[in-house]
């Protein structure tokens, strides 16, 4: 791991003028000390995490039966909701007469919902758009046709939706039809996104004066190239299936994983293959930043690296965002990001 040194060019940061605003089930609450906002990329809920003073009257705010939080930020007047969801938990220091909250995003209302429905004869966006009318959330849902179930007549095959499917949650269908569809899924205040990954256009470029601290890792033991064997049934052929994708080596030992999955022809057990190749070689490469906040960088964004004076200076793609804002200590985020899913990982 390099670590690079703090950067130069940010002593104008301190004139910035952060700003901080909660509201609680649509109320702005007084006496907020700090708050942290973790935004991701990995079919998980964002969380947040804050704490407030109790005034007189300030603890009937925090003392109701559902609580939903959402928490705002702004930099020399201008405002961005960063998150929007329910509480999970609240502690109240009496000593200090200081509250504390932790939450998630509305992706909480999806993992709650359990289900073993089939929905037979509808479509992965058909499903999606249900799911996000039943909890009250606009959907910004990308149209697929294929219908979810067996499906021989385009030359596919997909496991039925039922009790036998793994799937017990909401969440883990809208996850299961995102893998289907080869698309991403996530919420964003008050919307579900279920659509396949965009191209990143306009990504952020960081050189190290930018930063407060760079963190450059590489991961020595995928240095070896990444084999992963998907074996299946293909109940259309009646054949059995294996499929391979391996990942370019530099040096060291491979590492080979085999993975089981009925009802997949040929083409789709590639694909499966080829999507795990990609996310394991992705990890070869991890970049951290922490660097003044802002209110436009998120997950699924691009970075660049420039200036490193190291061959880490190229495309990345940003996984995790956590934003920090206090009243003593100022507005500040950390990235974490990873060589982008586009990268061709395959060998020659």
């Amino acid at each position: 791991m390099w670590i690079l040194p703090r950067g130069a060019a940010l002593a104008s940061s301190e004139t910035r003028a952060p700003d901080l605003l909660v509201l609680v089930n649509g109320a702005p609450v007084a006496g907020v000390i700090d708050a942290e906002v973790s935004s991701n990329a990995h079919l998980a809920a964002d969380r947040y995490r804050l704490s407030a003073a109790l005034t007189e009257s300030g603890y009937a705010v925090w003392d109701q039966a559902t609580l939903q939080i959402e928490v705002r930020m702004a930099l020399d007047g201008a405002w961005a909701s960063m998150i929007l969801g329910p509480a999970d938990r609240l502690e109240v220091d009496a000593g200090r007469g200081v509250v504390s909250v932790e939450g998630r995003d509305m992706t909480a209302a999806f993992i709650a919902a359990r289900t073993q429905e089939t929905f037979e004869n509808q479509t992965s966006s058909q499903i999606a758009t249900t799911l996000a009318g039943r909890h009250g959330l606009q959907a910004a849902v990308t149209p697929t046709s294929g219908l979810v179930g067996r499906n021989f007549q385009n030359d596919h095959a997909r496991t039925t939706l039922d009790q036998h499917a793994g799937v017990t949650t909401e969440w883990d269908l809208l996850i299961r039809l995102a893998e289907l569809e080869s698309f991403n899924v996530w919420v964003s205040g008050q919307t579900l996104n279920f659509a396949p990954p965009g191209p990143v256009t306009a990504p952020l470029v960081l050189t190290p004066a930018d930063c407060l601290e760079m963190r450059l890792e590489r991961d020595l033991t995928l240095s070896g190239g990444v084999t992963v064997s998907v074996k299946s049934w293909d109940c259309r052929g009646q054949q059995s299936v294996v499929q391979t994708a391996s990942s370019a080596a530099i040096g060291g030992s491979p590492l080979s994983y085999m993975v089981l999955q009925p009802n997949l022809t040929g083409n789709a057990a590639s694909q499966l293959a080829q999507r795990m190749m990609t996310q394991m070689a992705q990890q070869a490469r991890t970049v951290c930043i922490d660097m003044p906040g802002d209110l436009t960088t998120f997950p699924r964004g691009g970075l660049t690296l420039a200036d490193t004076g190291t061959d880490f200076d190229g495309a990345y793609f940003i996984t995790d965002v956590e934003r920090r804002i206090s009243f003593e200590r100022g507005y500040t985020q950390t990235i974490q990001a990873r060589l982008p899913p586009w990268t061709d990982f395959s060998t020659s």
